[in-house]
């Protein structure tokens, strides 16, 4: 019977095991929220990282490659610019935003309609698109 008394019962630990088994327990624990922490920080980051670059990218569209168009436009004291209308030509509709301005264009009899667009920045016709009949 002295054999039955020292046998531990399955799942009871000793002192020594279970203060060991608790100290494994708050080292994985700290190791987890030390990698938690870390992660938390990588991904905000990251986050910041992605909306900076979105950010930037929206803000440089409008910096396309400037075209040359024949029409000079001039710049009046004030800042506001002027924007010649080809003869012939009578302005239909205008719409934009705050970059570009474009206006449409009807030509007189015989004429193709026009589009121009001007930057609202510095008030240059960045492009200026005929619309021609398609003839077969």
């Amino acid at each position: 019977m002295g054999d039955q008394q020292d046998k531990v019962p399955d799942g009871a630990q000793s002192g020594a095991e279970a203060e060991e088994v608790d100290a494994a327990t708050a080292r994985t624990q700290r190791v987890l929220l030390v990698t938690v922490i870390i992660l938390g920080i990588l991904l905000i980051i990251g986050f910041a990282i992605v909306v900076a670059t979105i950010a930037s990218r929206i803000s440089s569209s409008g910096d396309a490659p400037q075209v040359v168009a024949p029409a000079a436009v001039a710049m009046t004291a004030l800042g506001d610019f002027e924007v010649p209308v080809p003869a012939g030509y009578a302005v239909h509709a205008v719409t934009g935003d705050e970059r570009r301005l474009v206006i449409h264009l009807r030509g007189a009899a015989g004429l193709p309609e026009r589009i121009m667009v001007v930057n609202t920045r510095d008030g240059r016709v960045v492009s200026s698109i005929l619309l021609t009949p398609d003839v077969p």
